[in-house]
C-alpha cells in the first residue's frame, strides 16, 4: 500500500511539472539585465486593455532605468503603476522610469508596477504568447515572450488561490 502512494505522488509530481513546464520559457538577458517569467492575463476580443507582467533582475554593479515598452498587440504600450486616489485605485503612466538598482530584482505584478497594453488590436488568448519590448536607459532594448495564463491568474508560480477540486 505503501508503493502504491509513493507511486502515486511521483505521477501527480510528473503530471504537474510537465504542466506548468509547458509555460515555461526560457528568460532573456541583454547585458547586465535579466528579464524572466513574463506573463500576460486572458483578455477577449471586447476588451480595450491589458497587462502583462516581469521580474526585472539587474545583474550589473550600476543601477538602469525602465523607461518604457513597446509592443504589436497595442495602439500604445506603456510602463504603469497603481496608485490609490481617494479611495480609488487606479492605473497611472510612470513618467520617470523605474530605477533597478544594481545587483536587485524589480517584479512588475498586478497591483503595482505593470506593462500596459492600450487598444488592444487582438484578443489576449490563453496559452498563446507574444514578444514584448522592454526599453532600459542602460541596456536598451530587450525583447521578451509573455505567455498568456487564464483572466484571472495573479503570478506565474501563485497557486495560493486556485480552488481544489471537489
Amino acid at each position: 500500500m505503501k508503493f502504491l502512494k509513493i507511486l502515486s505522488a511521483i505521477v501527480v509530481a510528473s503530471f504537474l511539472s510537465m504542466s506548468f513546464g509547458a509555460v515555461a520559457h526560457a528568460d532573456e538577458k541583454h547585458g547586465s539585465i535579466e528579464l524572466m517569467d513574463a506573463w500576460a492575463r486572458a483578455r477577449t476580443a471586447m476588451a480595450k486593455v491589458g497587462g502583462a507582467y516581469v521580474t526585472v533582475h539587474n545583474l550589473g554593479s550600476e543601477e538602469d532605468r525602465l523607461i518604457g515598452a513597446k509592443s504589436t498587440i497595442a495602439h500604445k504600450t506603456e510602463i504603469h503603476t497603481t496608485k490609490m486616489t481617494n479611495g480609488v485605485m487606479k492605473m497611472v503612466p510612470v513618467r520617470d522610469g523605474i530605477v533597478i538598482k544594481a545587483g536587485s530584482m524589480l517584479m512588475l505584478k498586478p497591483g503595482s508596477y505593470h506593462i500596459m497594453f492600450m487598444g488592444l488590436k487582438e484578443p489576449i488568448l490563453k496559452g498563446k504568447t507574444f514578444p514584448v519590448t522592454l526599453v532600459f536607459e542602460k541596456a536598451g532594448e530587450i525583447e521578451t515572450t509573455v505567455i498568456v495564463n487564464d483572466a484571472g491568474a495573479m503570478g506565474k508560480m501563485d497557486h495560493s488561490k486556485m480552488k481544489k477540486a471537489n
